[in-house]
C-alpha cells in the first residue's frame, strides 16, 4: 500500500506492487527472526541475544520503511534508541541524521513521573527500561508484572526473563507499523514547501504516527477479545516462553 501511495508518476504499478510486496515480506521476515531471539533470551535466560535481536529487528523495520515508501531496500536505515530515531541514509553519500519521535517522548516523560529509570537495563535492552514497586498505578488496579509503552518499558522489580521477553516484544509490534509512517510522506512534503515551520519541524522531530495506528489497533484488539485472547498478547506469550 505505501510503496503505491508513494508511486512516482513514470512507475509501472505492477512493477511498483511487486517490489513493494517482495521487499516488505523480506523485512517481516527478519523481524520474525527478531522475535524468535527474544524466544531464545526467555529460554536460556541469555541477555547476549537482546541486542543481536534489536539490530535485527531495526534492520527488519527499516526495509519495511523502504519499500512503504517506494525506497530501493538498500536506500536508508534507521534504529530507534529510546525515543531517539537515528537514521543513516546510503543514497545520501552516508549522511547520518538524528531526530525525535513526538509520541515516544510524551511515554517517556509519563514514566519518568510514575518510575524509576533502570539505566543498567536500559543499556541491557537498548530501549529505556522504569521500574517501580508495584505496576497497578499505570495498569489501572490490574494487576501486572511489567507492560509496554511503545517502545518502552514498566517493570515490577524483580521480574524473570520471561516477563522481559513478553514486553520486548510489544516494543517490537509497535516498532514493526513503521511502515504507516511512509504513508504521510507526501503531505508533510507539501506542507514543508508551504511553511517555514513545518521545515524546522520535520528537521527535530520524526513523527512516529505507528504509534498511533498500533495503540488503535491494540485497543480494538483487545475490546474485541479480551486481555488473554487478542492478537498482540498471543503473540508476546509465544515468543517469550
Amino acid at each position: 500500500m505505501g510503496a503505491v501511495i508513494n508511486k512516482k508518476p513514470d512507475q509501472n504499478l505492477g512493477r511498483t506492487v511487486v517490489k513493494g510486496f517482495t521487499h516488505g515480506a523480506l523485512g517481516g521476515y527478519l523481524i520474525f527472526e527478531s522475535k524468535r531471539l527474544v524466544r531464545k533470551f526467555g529460554s536460556e535466560k541469555n541477555y547476549n541475544y537482546i541486542w543481536p535481536s534489536k539490530i535485527v529487528n531495526a534492520a527488519g523495520s527499516s526495509i519495511i520503511e523502504n519499500a512503504a515508501a517506494n525506497r530501493e531496500l538498500w536506500e536508508r536505515w534507521h534504529l530507534n534508541l529510546g525515543f531517539n530515531h537515528i537514521e543513516v541514509d546510503f543514497k545520501d553519500k552516508f549522511k547520518v541524521s538524528y531526530r525525535i519521535m513526538p509520541f515516544s517522548l510524551l511515554r517517556t516523560l509519563y514514566l519518568f513521573s510514575k518510575a524509576r529509570l533502570d539505566i543498567d537495563r536500559s543499556m541491557v535492552f537498548g530501549i529505556l527500561v522504569f521500574n517501580q514497586e508495584t505496576p497497578e498505578i499505570l495498569e489501572e488496579g490490574r494487576s501486572s508484572r511489567g507492560k509496554a509503552y511503545l517502545n518502552h518499558i514498566l517493570l515490577r522489580r524483580g521480574m524473570h526473563q520471561s516477563t522481559e521477553a513478553h514486553e520486548i516484544i510489544h516494543t517490537y509490534q509497535y516498532e514493526g507499523f513503521s511502515g504507516i509512517n511512509t504513508f504521510f510522506d507526501s503531505p508533510m512534503s507539501r506542507l514543508e514547501q508551504k511553511s517555514k515551520l513545518a521545515r524546522i519541524y520535520n528537521k527535530i522531530f520524526y513523527t512516529d504516527f505507528n504509534a498511533v495506528f498500533s495503540m488503535s489497533i491494540y485497543n480494538f484488539e483487545w475490546e474485541r477479545k479480551g486481555y488473554w485472547e487478542n492478537y498482540f498478547e498471543k503473540e508476546a506469550r509465544f515468543f517469550s516462553y
